[in-house]
């Protein structure tokens, strides 16, 4: 860096700092506190200033420079993607078609051509992005830094801040998402049933109404052996439809089966309220558009 950190702190320096690795920038952003962002192309920061979300920071830690936070890999079981990868990296990217295509679709689906070249996965996952149910549905795990270290854990533990699992200062560093080892390649897609769906108002420039995800695992009989259903309103944090997932595991579906899920999401689907929809409206469109994705599944 041009300056070092004690001469900024006396001159009341503000401006871009430019670390080249990733504890260096944890250092930088724990000192600065909440004065200061990391940015990777900075969209985020531009939606919550003219969203009056938060204020310009004084200092901002650019992520371009540090070789870890970038690029696509195969590494111990898991297709392992850097925070600063741009959508479109991420979307035309062969390791995601054949391992994670969930994700290439909801990238086609929520994300202009002009976006996908400056939003990174990262900038999506931290300001809680389209991208998030289908990452829950692959059954992705973020790799962060902090300074006692490296760790890992599930994505939707660390957005909702389960257990400690987030903190401030935290930087995250990739996305992993599990490769299927079962079987050969080919019947291992086979097994696998997978959407991915959104719903929104026709005005420009308002946000989601829902975004729903799942993945599905059926086995031989038919029935489903492992299904994860997130899903996502515009103003309230990610979560999995539990009850509707204890519904389906192990079971074979049928009409009075996605009965019981309508009745699932209904009775336990926490959704959130804003000025563009209610409560009940967002559940219905919820129970409405995975039980027409699953009604496909059992029919096909």
């Amino acid at each position: 860096m041009a300056m070092e950190l004690a001469d900024c702190n006396e001159s009341g320096f503000s401006g871009v700092w430019q670390p080249d690795n990733v504890e260096e920038a944890w250092r930088l952003k724990r000192s600065f506190g909440e004065r200061s962002s990391y940015t990777a192309g900075g969209t985020l920061l531009r939606r919550q200033r003219q969203n009056g979300i938060r204020p310009e920071p004084k200092h901002l830690i650019s992520l371009l420079g540090i070789p870890e936070l970038h690029g696509l890999r195969l590494s111990d079981g898991a297709v392992s993607i850097g925070a600063g990868t741009a959508l479109n990296e991420c979307r035309q990217h062969p390791l995601l078609k054949q391992h994670g295509e969930l994700l290439v679709t909801a990238i086609g689906q929520f994300a202009a051509p002009s976006v996908r070249h400056l939003d990174t996965i990262g900038v999506n996952i931290s300001g809680l992005g389209d991208a998030v149910p289908a990452l829950v549905a692959l059954n992705a795990q973020l790799v962060i830094f902090r300074g006692r270290g490296w760790g890992r854990c599930p994505i939707l533990d660390w957005i909702q801040g389960k257990g400690g699992a987030r903190e401030p200062d935290d930087l995250l560093v990739r996305v992993e998402i599990p490769v299927d080892s079962e079987g050969d390649a080919d019947r291992a897609q086979e097994e696998l049933f997978a959407f991915y769906e959104k719903s929104e108002l026709r005005a420009a420039f308002v946000p989601t109404l829902v975004t729903v995800a799942a993945q599905d695992k059926t086995a031989e009989d038919e029935r489903i052996a492992e299904q994860r259903i997130p899903a996502e309103g515009a103003s309230d944090s990610s979560d999995r439809l539990t009850s509707a997932e204890r519904r389906t595991n192990g079971s074979t579906l049928s009409d009075k089966m996605l009965g019981l899920i309508h009745e699932a999401i209904r009775g336990h689907y926490r959704a959130a309220e804003d000025l563009f929809a209610d409560t009940n409206y967002r559940k219905e469109t919820t129970r409405n558009l995975i039980s027409a994705q699953l009604w496909k599944l059992m029919k096909r």
